[in-house]
């Protein structure tokens, strides 16, 4: 297991490396990153060991409600389960922040995703039809904070 850290400017140039697993029309620019790491209702956290970013996750809080707008795992630390810790790290801290819950895209073809975030008590709520793209649908999940732990 890799320790899970909050991320600071000095990783964005990992965070722009991590971008690499997804299609370039899916991929964030490195301003988008920025602005994840500086506003103040937000948490990006990284997974890594000696200096190497190889998985981070972004959260952003509005009120009540936790928002996961990114996770993303190197191909290289792909199955080791990165992206549950960075999960579990989240939703400790959107419930230390008070939020009631947790909501999040994920392409709705993306069963890995899709399996992990069942695990951790996300349910589908909706879709978004054409949100990746042409023929391209996300689900939407959602997880309450009133579960409490997940296996």
């Amino acid at each position: 297991m890799s320790d899970v850290s909050v991320a600071g400017l000095t990783d964005l140039p990992a965070l722009m490396s991590l971008e690499s697993s997804f299609p370039a029309s899916q991929r964030w620019s490195a301003d988008s990153w920025r602005e994840e790491l500086i506003a103040v209702n937000r948490r990006v956290l990284v997974c890594g060991g000696e200096g190497v970013v190889e998985a981070a996750a972004t959260f952003a809080l509005c009120d009540d409600v936790v928002d996961l707008h990114r996770i993303v795992t190197s191909p290289a630390a792909r199955r080791r389960g990165l992206a549950r810790q960075l999960l579990a790290a989240g939703i400790g801290w959107a419930e230390a922040q008070g939020a009631c819950r947790m909501l999040l895209e994920v392409e709705a073809t993306n069963a890995a995703a899709l399996a992990l975030y069942a695990t951790q008590g996300f349910l589908p709520i909706a879709e978004r039809r054409d949100y990746y793209g042409p023929g391209a649908h996300a689900a939407i999940l959602e997880r309450s904070m009133s579960e409490g732990e997940q296996p």
